[in-house]
């Protein structure tokens, strides 16, 4: 879990979006090795046009030590389903459909990966994972998802870049971080920031992951969450046609 301060400034310098969208006390996705990591969401779920949307995901153990991987899905009752995943030195495993062959699930769900102490309380059993929703069918496409090693919070975050009408879809999700009911309000603004086209709200059980769909025409807009606990939010926007998605993960602001 250690982060080094180069590796920081970087990370920041290529996540942050327009400039009236400033980071704070989050990084989009990792770019190091941890002994813990969370996937806010996954799912293993049919789609239109006889799509199906699965979760590639790939586990690696850079180390030369083989330790056991622990694997927490939470569904949207808050629910928690376990798992192991078991990892020799230098050893990679990858999953076409992670949900369904770790889990037996079908469904969606936020994901968390733990590795257990190494001898002296270290945290030397790092690990690295690669997430991504696709669309199993006649085509295949591809979006990649954030790895988290560190808690969102209770501040307001934005999604920017989302469009619902005859040709895409959205809709907006959160995983309750927190050990209290959360009620988050998802509000979608218009390109201007001034017009509210309409809102999501989404009250969320205690560690439980939710997703609702937007319903209201936006062109170029996006979508500012505010939560009343810890959690981490996300855009996404599919092509009504293709299928493809675009997984817009929410940048937190705190002025």
């Amino acid at each position: 879990m250690k982060r080094r301060i180069a590796i920081i400034a970087l990370t920041l310098a290529a996540i942050i979006p327009a400039a009236a969208f400033a980071q704070h006390g989050r990084i989009k996705s990792q770019g190091f090795a941890s002994d813990f990591q969370t996937v806010p969401v996954m799912g293993n779920t049919p789609g239109l046009a006889g799509a199906n949307f699965q979760t590639y995901v790939t586990i690696l153990n850079p180390t030369a030590n083989a330790f056991a991987v622990e694997v927490t899905l939470f569904d949207n009752a808050g629910t928690k389903r376990t798992a192991t995943i078991n990892l020799a030195a230098g050893e990679l495993k990858t999953y076409q459909n992670f949900l369904d062959a770790v889990f037996g699930l079908v469904g969606g769900g936020a994901v968390q990966f733990r590795s257990p102490e190494s001898a002296g309380g270290s945290h030397d059993n790092r690990f690295i994972v690669n997430a991504e929703i696709w669309t199993a069918g006649a085509s295949r496409y591809g979006t990649s998802l954030p790895t988290l090693e560190f808690a969102g919070t209770s501040s307001r975050s934005f999604s920017p870049g989302v469009s619902v009408g005859t040709g895409s879809r959205a809709n907006v999700g959160c995983f309750n971080q927190s050990d209290a009911a959360n009620a988050i309000k998802a509000t979608v603004y218009d390109a201007s920031g001034k017009v509210v086209v309409g809102t999501v709200n989404l009250n969320l059980p205690a560690n439980a992951w939710g997703q609702a769909g937007i319903t209201s025409v936006v062109s170029n807009g996006y979508v500012q969450f505010d939560p009343s606990d810890s959690a981490v939010c996300y855009a996404v926007v599919v092509d009504n046609t293709t299928n493809d998605g675009n997984f817009i993960a929410a940048t937190e602001y705190r002025p």
